[in-house]
């Protein structure tokens, strides 16, 4: 081997140079080409590391994380389960709950909602129209939830209300000049009753099942009114209504009115007033016993006098629907000079 390494060698743009400068530097690198290459065959059949595992060398070579920590992915459920390393941690129900609330809100839902409807849903209760329709938007949104599942929709069976049926027997038990009491038969399934009039555009009245006759107040004196009822629930629509029935209000005794009294008196105007009447919708006023003005209040203003004149002022009251009532005593005014 000495022998080896003694003498020279010519090398082209070099000259002559001593074997040991090139025969030492060639061995070591045959030497470790030899060892990479039996490093080479051995990575083929198993993991570089002297036990038989993987290093974290290894798997950072892979893109996988070794700074520690689990990670589950169940298949087919939409489910990634950590150990809080993941800012999207869903290990509880109420970690899903969250996260379901937040997808979906930013989908448009309402917040509060969603979660008042997952709640029902994770405690396995029947779930109306809206909230099971939440908790199937929420399932394929975030997956099924991680403890206690495979969790189904539990919706409530939807069953139209009990049709219901007119009201029978409806009569006006009593009437005044202003109001009508009715009464009808009960109708089974009712949650209270619906109460029309004619010339209105609406119900007029509504009372309780309890209640099978109602009073109807507001009316005119002397005049013909029609009314129908109808059943009604909570939750559904109205049922059909009743047969009408016609009633018609008592006419009002109108006073004759009193207390006529002149004041604000000038050249050409002065004011006449006069007591109220029980019933009275207005009040018509005469001047020398003509017709002159008719008011909705007990006064009446008159202009357009001549000076230093007597007038003699009378005031009856009235309604849209009957005769007026008696004319009042004379009262005599006179204008300024």
């Amino acid at each position: 081997m000495a022998d080896l390494l003694e003498g020279t060698v010519d090398v082209p743009g070099a000259g002559k140079v001593k074997k040991r400068y090139i025969m030492i530097p060639a061995g070591i690198a045959a030497a470790y080409v030899a060892y990479r290459w039996y490093q080479a065959s051995r990575a083929e059949g198993e993991p570089s590391g002297s036990d038989g595992t993987y290093t974290s060398d290894d798997l950072s070579e892979y893109g996988l994380s070794t700074s520690g920590g689990a990670t589950n992915i169940t298949g087919n459920t939409g489910n990634t389960q950590t150990d809080g390393t993941n800012p999207h941690v869903i290990n509880t129900n109420a970690d899903w709950t969250n996260r379901a609330v937040e997808l979906l809100t930013n989908q448009g839902f309402d917040g509060q909602t969603v979660s008042l409807a997952l709640g029902e849903f994770l405690a396995r209760r029947s779930l109306d129209k809206t909230e099971a329709s939440i908790a199937r938007a929420a399932l394929a949104a975030a997956g099924q939830p991680p403890v206690g599942g495979p969790y189904s929709v539990i919706e409530a069976a939807t069953t139209a209300p009990a049709e219901l049926k007119a009201p029978t027997g409806l009569k006006a038990t009593a009437n005044t000049s202003t109001s009508v009491t009715l009464a009808w038969d009960a109708v089974a399934g009712a949650g209270y009753y619906r109460v029309y009039r004619s010339g209105s555009s609406t119900n007029v009245g509504a009372t309780d099942a309890g209640n099978k006759s109602i009073v109807i107040g507001g009316l005119q004196p002397n005049t013909d009114y029609t009314f129908s009822v109808a059943a009604d629930t909570t939750t559904g629509k109205p049922g059909p209504k009743s047969a009408g029935v016609r009633v018609r209000t008592k006419p009002v005794a109108l006073a004759k009115p009193t207390g006529l009294k002149a004041s604000s008196i000038t050249r050409t105007t002065f004011r006449v007033t006069c007591s109220k009447v029980p019933g009275a919708t207005y009040y018509r006023w005469y001047v020398n016993g003509q017709g002159a003005s008719a008011t909705d209040n007990p006064w009446c203003d008159f202009t357009g006098r001549k000076p230093n004149t007597s007038y003699k002022i009378t005031v009856r009251a009235d309604t849209t629907n009957q005769a007026p009532g008696a004319m009042s005593s004379t009262l005599t005014v006179k204008t300024k000079k």
